[in-house]
């Protein structure tokens, strides 16, 4: 079976301080990730006190994190082979639970994927690009959950394409509706036996998701009947896609 491997490798200084002024600057529509950045680093939030202006906000986060990524230089190296040689063990075996459950093999195009070790505690995922970050200070588990969610993105997008081939892939991040499906449903599909077979874990989504109620009911629980319920796993998509679109509205509000 064609298998991507994941490389893991330090991320560039630009990718990251970019990403992070993006995150703390959001633009009008957008979600605020600031506080999970800012949490982690209470001098940069102490230096940012009271500062609106966009350049100066983007200037000193830049000179922040130019100043850990080199003085942290070393550390970085050090756990992105550590994370590589602790994901190697089960690469396999993830990618093979993965097909299996989304009913599709993985692509012949796609044979690394690149994880990016950073100091940015938000893990992005691109879909065209096949990378992510994962967190520098992430423990073994929390990188392997990490990573096995974000890998499920790529997967399931291409069997997306398989349901619903005239889909424009823009929508495929935020803010769309396809989008929002995608990031409700790891927590089913990685609940899977035959993937906490290969890895042990609690899979997590956005916390918008897991407190979201439809007409006094948790919206998780729809998409749990759903799968539980599946002829197979398209069946599993038509049903929750059909259903986050009846009650867009409600989600959009979450």
């Amino acid at each position: 079976m064609n298998n991507p491997q994941v490389k893991f490798r330090v991320a560039q200084i630009n990718h990251i301080i970019g990403l992070i002024n993006d995150f703390l600057n959001p633009g009008k529509g957008d979600w605020d990730w600031s506080r999970g950045i800012l949490n982690r680093y209470p001098e940069l939030d102490k230096k940012l006190k009271n500062i609106k202006n966009k350049s100066k906000r983007k200037g000193i986060t830049r000179a922040f994190f130019k100043k850990f990524i080199i003085n942290n230089k070393i550390l970085l190296e050090r756990r992105a082979r550590l994370f590589q040689k602790e994901w190697d063990k089960i690469n396999d075996k993830i990618m093979n639970a993965l097909s299996e459950i989304l009913e599709i093999k993985w692509p012949k195009k796609d044979k690394q994927i690149r994880a990016f070790v950073s100091p940015n505690p938000i893990c992005p995922r691109y879909i065209k690009e096949r990378t992510f970050d994962v967190y520098f200070l992430s423990s073994i588990k929390e990188m392997r959950a990490t990573a096995v969610h974000e890998i499920l993105h790529f997967l399931y997008f291409e069997k997306w394409k398989q349901v619903y081939p005239k889909s424009n892939e823009k929508h495929f991040d935020a803010p769309y509706l396809i989008w929002e499906l995608s990031e409700m449903v790891p927590k089913t599909i990685l609940s899977d036996k035959r993937l906490q077979k290969r890895l042990r874990h609690n899979p997590n989504v956005y916390k918008e998701y897991k407190n979201l109620k439809i007409k006094g009911r948790p919206l998780l629980s729809y998409i749990n009947n759903f799968y539980s319920k599946r002829k197979d796993f398209e069946d599993f998509l038509r049903k929750s896609w059909t259903f986050v679109r009846k009650h867009e509205k409600e989600i959009q509000k979450a």
